[in-house]
């Protein structure tokens, strides 16, 4: 198992049920946190999708946004200060997390120790859904986990260990798994315009979701404000 410590990219988010832009099931909004706060660097872990698979979700992302953006905001093209198709999906494994400068190499450290003899696993996925932030100005249309949940939840349950050993709070209990693709600014927008828009879109693209091949993912990363950590699974 190899850690390295990358160029930070912008990132989005991450879980809830389906079809669902309700907050505070499971939905973690990394960039609504980052960098310090009271002393403290906010934290984030979770699944990096890379490759083919990456790409095909971009490209899917951009897809919903042509459909979706003129039922939320009435325009076409819609401004990309109010909708982006997020370039690097991931299947978020915390909540947002706050620790000081001093403790990131010890976290690091455990959580390295913690996934030690872990392997790539391989996920697919299944139908569109939506999530709202907690502070509920953004919301975020996701593909949900549809295969390979057992294979996730079980790096879950081990980052969860490293939680607990650090304070910090556990996953939630309820998340379902998934990889947002597309991030709405909805402060101006209806409360349910998401989600109908993502209902109605869903009917016409769950099916072209399901051929989506496999991803396998083999990279954990863990950003502390503009540092990322990333931990390979398969060495």
């Amino acid at each position: 198992m190899v850690q390295r410590l990358v160029d930070y990219p912008s990132s989005d988010d991450s879980s809830s049920s389906r079809r669902s832009s309700s907050p505070h099931r499971g939905y973690c909004d990394p960039e609504q946190d980052m960098g310090h706060v009271r002393g403290g660097w906010s934290g984030h872990v979770g699944l990096v999708i890379t490759g083919r698979s990456q790409q095909q979700l971009h490209a899917l992302g951009l897809a919903c946004i042509e459909a979706i953006c003129p039922h939320i905001f009435g325009t076409r093209p819609c401004d990309e200060q109010r909708a982006e198709a997020l370039d690097s999906p991931h299947i978020s494994l915390t909540r947002a997390f706050y620790v000081q400068e001093h403790q990131i190499a010890g976290f690091m450290s455990e959580l390295e120790a913690s996934i030690r003899g872990m392997g790539a696993l391989t996920v697919g996925f299944g139908a569109l859904c939506a999530f709202a932030n907690e502070r509920g100005d953004r919301e975020f249309v996701a593909v949900e986990v549809a295969a390979g949940r057992d294979s996730v939840q079980a790096v879950l349950e081990r980052v969860d260990h490293v939680m607990e050993r650090f304070g910090k709070p556990r996953f939630f209990a309820d998340a379902r798994f998934h990889a947002s693709i597309v991030r709405l600014d909805t402060r101006d927008a209806s409360p349910r315009s998401v989600q109908r828009a993502a209902d109605r879109l869903g009917a016409q693209m769950d099916e072209e979701i399901l051929r989506l091949p496999a991803a396998r993912i083999d990279t954990l990363e863990c950003v502390f404000g503009d540092r990322c950590f990333h931990i390979s699974l398969n060495q």
